[in-house]
């Protein structure tokens, strides 16, 4: 298991210290979203690994975990957080500009595991958003193939959508929208399990999945029912691109799936911990 070493954490042997980052580039994503990369005093000692987040705050708003988009490789010179305005913190940070500071800690969870076969990548919502982080570390590779499938309400709400046209050239993407056809990306509605029942899936993969936890039994019966094996299904929990309403204690691990028509359950495979799905 590969393991995240940062500045930020081990320093002071501290989880709870607040450290200073400057905001070096703001991107708009589209109206209410926003992709910040921030830069440390010491950036050169800062590593994370696909799938973790960060604490952020600013002074009298409070903090919130946000999950790192950015490429883990490239940490020593910056990270990435994309925020989504949906709160009085998030509304905040998106008011900043490049120079502004902003406080941070971490990187929490356990991350991705390292991907050692083929890769699909699966994204509701925001969920593309530290999926991001995934196909940025593996997509020069050529060892293995890379697949993702999507799914968002609208055009307007779709983030990183630049990037994503031009992925759709070198990668098998598709993306499905619940409320309208795009011919460009699909020329039907729905959701993002109804791409996994048309989609051919890549063989000898492993899937990471991320968006709304309530889709995930969904994803996962599909994803079983074509073949996929519970052990190569990954799904993150707890850390998203607004603020964590169930709490910091977010974490990413491995997860069977089983008896979903039954019960629509999660059963943690590293930890023997049986948990429901409307729990965590």
């Amino acid at each position: 298991m590969r393991r995240a070493y940062a500045f930020v954490v081990l320093s002071m042997h501290n989880q709870y210290q607040l450290f200073p980052a400057k905001m070096a580039r703001v991107v708009v994503e589209n109206a209410n979203t926003k992709t910040f990369d921030l830069k440390l005093k010491n950036q050169n000692l800062f590593a994370f690994l696909a799938g973790q987040f960060m604490m952020i705050g600013a002074p009298g708003f409070g903090e919130c975990a946000i999950s790192i988009s950015s490429n883990p490789t490239e940490a020593k010179k910056h990270f990435s957080l994309t925020i989504r305005a949906v709160g009085e913190l998030t509304r905040k940070l998106n008011t900043l500009n490049v120079g502004d500071t902003v406080y941070v800690r971490g990187p929490f969870g356990n991350g991705f595991p390292e991907v050692n076969k083929n890769l699909i990548l699966i994204g509701g919502g925001c969920g593309f958003i530290p999926l991001r982080s995934v196909y940025e570390e593996n997509k020069k590779r050529k060892d293995i193939k890379i697949q993702m499938l999507i799914g968002c309400g609208t055009q307007e709400v779709l983030v990183f959508a630049p990037e994503l046209k031009k992925i759709k050239e070198k990668h098998d993407l598709k993306i499905i929208f619940e409320k309208e056809a795009l011919p460009e990306f699909n020329d039907k509605k729905g959701f993002v399990t109804d791409l996994i029942k048309k989609s051919a899936l890549l063989k000898n993969a492993l899937v990471f999945v991320c968006g709304p936890e309530a889709m995930y039994p969904f994803v996962a019966k599909e994803l079983v029912g074509k073949g996929v094996k519970p052990e190569d299904i990954f799904f993150s929990l707890g850390a998203s691109t607004a603020p964590l309403e169930q709490g910091m204690f977010a974490r990413m691990g491995r997860y069977l799936i089983t008896s979903f028509c039954k019960r629509q359950s999660i059963y943690e495979a590293n930890e023997n911990r049986h948990c429901f799905s409307d729990r965590l």
